[in-house]
């Protein structure tokens, strides 16, 4: 019979007694865990296999299963170069993700990129020495949150946001905030957010901010349409007792308030009910008036505290040393 005709014996569990496990670099090779000598298929039988532990190990026929296993036990846990290597680029990579969650959190503050090194770092190594009981030093060394490091890591995660929201606002309908104001040195600031529907998700998001170079005006004059909005009842209560001078509207309310499925998720409130899926496709007239009023803004919370992070960004620059306006 050819050699490669020849059937490969499978390893069994009971061969643990007779001190040999599959190899780590071939299961199909059974491994002496007295020697660590691999040997050949062939010799995976038991016949074999007690032969080779009575001629090379005479003094431990007589151990038991346990033993064998807990030598299985030691050879599993030992470290190895690979195990090593593995751990540090393991240790390192939660490091790196670490320094951008970090960085993604003082991007969304909206505080000073100093804010890492100066009071985040150390209040993690805080909680690490009084909480866990734990060294913060080598941990503390695999989270970089420099000034800089911060910078380039929200430059980096920030690339191609912008050319994908807008992108996909070329496909939607969306609210816009926009508001100016006056920064420390005279600088004129107009900041831009949007609001938008996606994946039955109501989304808030800054478009742009830009530096005006002529003086700022008040916006009340040009969005007046959007402050004087009446919101229909029914778009916050389609169940109620509703009077609606549109007939079609009347139409879809009466067919709406009999659908017991779409019913079931106003218990959530009115913007779950209306981002169901379906409601678009079922009630298209409904949907168009009322996603309006979904995706207009509520308050100015945003461009005010788009504007308070500014301000004091700009505060900190202009308190730094060798600042010149």
């Amino acid at each position: 019979m050819s050699e490669s005709k020849k059937k490969c014996r499978p390893y069994s569990v009971d061969y643990l007694k007779l001190g040999s496990i599959p190899s780590s670099s071939d299961k199909q090779l059974p491994m002496c865990l007295l020697c660590n000598k691999v040997l050949g298929n062939d010799a995976m039988k038991a016949s074999k296999l007690q032969n080779h532990l009575r001629r090379r190990h005479p003094d431990k026929t007589d151990k038991d299963l346990k033993y064998f296993q807990t030598l299985k036990d030691k050879l599993q846990k030992r470290p190895t170069l690979d195990r090593m290597f593995a751990s540090t680029s393991q240790r390192n990579d939660d490091g790196l993700r670490a320094s951008y969650n970090i960085s993604l959190l003082i991007a969304k503050s909206g505080k000073p990129h100093t804010i890492g090194e100066k009071l985040i770092l150390p209040a993690v190594e805080e909680v690490l020495k009084t909480v866990l009981h734990k060294p913060a030093s080598d941990i503390i060394k695999r989270i970089p949150s420099s000034n800089n490091t911060v910078e380039r890591r929200i430059d980096e995660m920030s690339s191609g946001i912008e050319s994908f929201l807008c992108n996909y606002l070329q496909t939607t309908d969306f609210s816009i905030q926009l508001d100016e104001s006056t920064l420390p040195g005279n600088v004129a600031l107009l900041l831009a957010y949007v609001r938008f529907i996606m994946n039955q998700e109501i989304y808030e998001e800054r478009h742009f901010a830009r530096t005006l170079t002529t003086d700022t005006k008040d916006f009340e004059s040009r969005f007046e349409d959007v402050l004087t909005m009446v919101i229909p009842p029914w778009v916050n209560n389609p169940y109620g007792d509703i009077e609606e001078t549109n007939v079609i509207i009347q139409e879809k309310l009466t067919e709406l308030s009999t659908n017991e499925e779409l019913k079931v998720q106003f218990k959530n409130g009115y913007q779950q009910f209306w981002l169901q899926n379906n409601i678009p496709v079922t009630y298209p007239v409904l949907w168009n008036i009322a996603k309006k009023f979904l995706i207009s803004f509520p308050s100015s919370y945003l461009v005010e505290r788009g504007f308070s992070a500014a301000t004091n960004i700009t505060g900190l620059h202009k308190n730094r040393p060798g600042y010149h306006s």
